[in-house]
């Protein structure tokens, strides 16, 4: 349901502190919880995509989906969509959720150099890691560091020290 008008802004219009600006646009959509979640439009490919995003929306208002159709008909015409092009587990070995997986796995090697854990990554400074997990779980539309392990794996220093005591389930 994105709006590829109504939904990119300048930086300066996003509320974000100085320190994590990344881009000069950014795409803003609803995460977790209901919670606006900005994301960085830092990249030619993502340039190009909102272009043409824009070139076929029917108005300016316009939203991605079939403005005839509900959240899950356009939902359903996503699934066609992705199945169309390939990126299906049979055809190409992911899904759209594992596209984005890929994404976020790329953006902590983009941070820190080095593969996520879970394609394998050696250890990683300590602030380093912590600041691509923080980027990653902003990316992902989470609140929480601890998120980020869902797409990346634990990382080495957590591996090392053993589960923190409030790491644990409540008893």
């Amino acid at each position: 349901m994105c709006r590829p008008y109504a939904h990119v802004h300048p930086f300066e219009e996003t509320g974000l502190p100085d320190e994590q600006r990344e881009a000069d646009r950014y795409l803003w959509t609803k995460g977790k919880g209901g919670r606006a979640r900005w994301l960085p439009l830092a990249t030619e490919e993502q340039q190009s995509a909102i272009a043409h995003a824009r070139s076929v929306v029917s108005g300016h208002d316009a939203h991605m989906g079939a403005p005839d159709r509900d959240l899950k008909s356009n939902l359903r015409r996503l699934d066609y969509a992705l199945r169309k092009f390939g990126l299906t587990k049979r055809e190409s070995g992911t899904t759209g959720h594992g596209a984005r997986h890929d994404h976020l796995q790329g953006q902590y090697q983009d941070t820190t150099g080095t593969p996520a854990p879970v394609r394998g990554g050696g250890p990683v400074d300590r602030d380093l890691d912590r600041q691509a997990r923080l980027r990653v779980a902003r990316i992902a539309g989470h609140a929480r560091l601890r998120s980020a392990g869902a797409y990346l794996g634990q990382s080495a220093v957590m591996r090392s020290k053993g589960r923190k005591p409030s790491d644990s389930p409540a008893t």
